[in-house]
């Protein structure tokens, strides 16, 4: 297992620019899943710093309540009505064709409709990201979740969350070692945030300290993985190195900043970050 610190020479040859021929179809499209009528911004969070670092197009599975906010509050990022498993399947088998990527979780709200709506995205999208409520929702069901865990799998777990999943791995342990402990389990990726995040796949695990402790702040975390699905892809990032890149990203935003940064602040920051790096 190889342990690495987090620098842009992990992935930065690698890292999905936009090109001259570019278009919204050649970028890709991620499928949100949140929209919970009480945490809708933790959505547009997620869907907005998605856009700015490059992906096509985003829509929101979202339901009867929330499609007229989403569609006032941001216009730019596509809707469609859920309701039910049975529309979700139907529909997720036509927009498979056009989607690889889906993130789950950002504003869901954690019950049994959520968890059985990730279920369902995990089974027929290739590229997953897990965050949130669709981790708080398998809550004493981690082995069903484990069987849908691979290689194109990430979960993004803060420390509270992990141990809501994995009850029986010591809390005293330090962050790599319960990440490695996660590795036992399945063959999957995972960041674990914290104020040194730990990103971890079966081959090698990545610690990133490009951070801030202005990043402990509501939405944060919506933000990180809007990042992570707009650079995940078969033509894009690996999904290790996605987190890597994104974590990467995130941090530097909020050493540039300094204090008194907001969630929405590290989106108006990722312009210029981007403009860091490419440089």
């Amino acid at each position: 297992m190889k342990l690495l610190r987090n620098t842009p020479k992990l992935w930065l040859t690698k890292f999905p620019w936009k090109k001259r021929s570019s278009n919204k179809y050649s970028r890709g499209r991620v499928l949100i899943l949140g929209g919970q009528k009480n945490m809708i911004g933790a959505t547009i969070l997620a869907a907005e710093s998605c856009l700015r670092v490059g992906v096509g197009s985003v829509k929101i599975i979202c339901s009867k309540e929330t499609l007229p906010i989403l569609s006032y509050k941001f216009p730019s990022a596509l809707k469609v009505e859920i309701n039910n498993l049975s529309f979700l399947k139907s529909f997720l088998r036509k927009e498979r064709k056009s989607t690889h990527v889906a993130l789950c979780g950002p504003g869901a709200g954690k019950s049994s409709k959520t968890m059985k709506f990730t279920e369902e995205i995990l089974k027929q999208i290739k590229f997953v990201i897990l965050d949130a409520d669709s981790l708080n929702s398998f809550q004493n069901k981690t082995k069903k979740l484990l069987k849908y865990l691979n290689l194109n799998t990430l979960i993004t777990p803060h420390e509270s969350e992990f141990h809501r999943l994995f009850p029986k791995i010591k809390r005293n342990l330090g962050s790599k070692a319960k990440v490695l402990k996660f590795l036992k389990t399945t063959k999957s990726n995972i960041l674990l945030k914290g104020n040194t995040t730990i990103i971890g796949s079966p081959k090698k695990i990545v610690v990133n300290k490009h951070s801030s402790s202005e990043l402990a702040v509501i939405g944060s975390g919506d933000v990180l993985v809007g990042i992570i699905a707009s650079l995940v892809g078969d033509k894009k990032l690996s999904m290790i190195e996605a987190a890597s890149a994104a974590a990467w990203l995130h941090g530097d935003v909020a050493r540039r900043y300094g204090k008194g940064l907001i969630s929405e602040d590290i989106i108006k920051g990722i312009l210029a970050a981007l403009q860091k790096l490419k440089k």
